[in-house]
């Protein structure tokens, strides 16, 4: 592979997480949690999210993750925790740390507006031919795979 292909692709990986994140789930998210009765914004569903996906975490975790500011951290939680989606544990290994979990209320939650969401994704792709959508299922796998291998 020649050094001009390797600077391409870096450039098309830096600018795809960007794209994926302001197109699709902004978009679809935030137009499916603006009808609901409870005060969720975007960034505190991909809290609720990131949980139910991994578990219990402590609130550095969750913000690495998510790219989020601890400053920003500590508003979200305290939101959550007010709407009992998520609460408080002291960590095991160290009582004066604290890791944030789902309630019941929360996976729930999130169980419930999945639903919603992946039938908005299929809404939004329902506009592209048979063709593009194929082609956009192997790229993405195709792009997966390959991100799959960087991580190991």
């Amino acid at each position: 592979m020649t050094e001009e292909t390797i600077e391409k692709v870096a450039a098309d990986l830096l600018s795809l997480p960007p794209l994926v994140f302001r197109i699709i789930r902004k978009k679809i998210i935030k137009t499916t949690l603006a009808d609901l009765d409870v005060d969720i914004k975007f960034t505190h569903y991909e809290v609720l999210r990131l949980l139910d996906q991994e578990g219990t975490l402590h609130v550095a975790r969750i913000g690495e993750q998510l790219v989020l500011a601890k400053a920003q951290m500590t508003h979200i939680i305290d939101h959550l925790v007010g709407l009992g989606l998520v609460e408080r544990e002291p960590d095991t290994a160290d009582r004066r740390t604290l890791n944030i979990g789902l309630t019941r209320a929360g996976r729930r939650f999130v169980r419930e507006q999945e639903d919603t969401i992946v039938n908005a994704v299929r809404e939004n792709m329902s506009s592209l031919e048979p063709d593009e959508l194929a082609s956009l299922c192997r790229a993405l796998r195709n792009v997966r795979d390959a991100l799959f291998k960087l991580e190991a």
